[in-house]
């Protein structure tokens, strides 16, 4: 993919240290990275955030950093797996 920017999705409880979502936007369309699915899915977000639905915020992020939360949440994730 090519031109792809990555977003952390915020609020005041879900900082950019500790985002309530990852997404990355592209030339094919805007994704989410769906934790449940493992895999990144169609979002509407933006386009949600553009008409007013603005519970949550969003920022800009380099690549590496998402990348790098990207990790730190699947490992948190497999954790609470294996701990039930």
């Amino acid at each position: 993919m090519e031109n792809v920017k990555y977003f952390f999705k915020t609020d005041a409880e879900w900082p950019r240290e500790n985002p309530a979502g990852i997404l990355r936007r592209h030339s094919a369309g805007d994704e989410v990275y769906n934790f449940r699915l493992r895999r990144w899915t169609a979002t509407d977000f933006f386009e949600k955030h553009r008409l007013g639905h603005q519970d949550f915020d969003f920022v800009e992020v380099p690549e590496e950093e998402a990348e790098q939360m990207l990790a730190v949440k699947q490992r948190a994730q497999a954790e609470r797996e294996r701990n039930g």
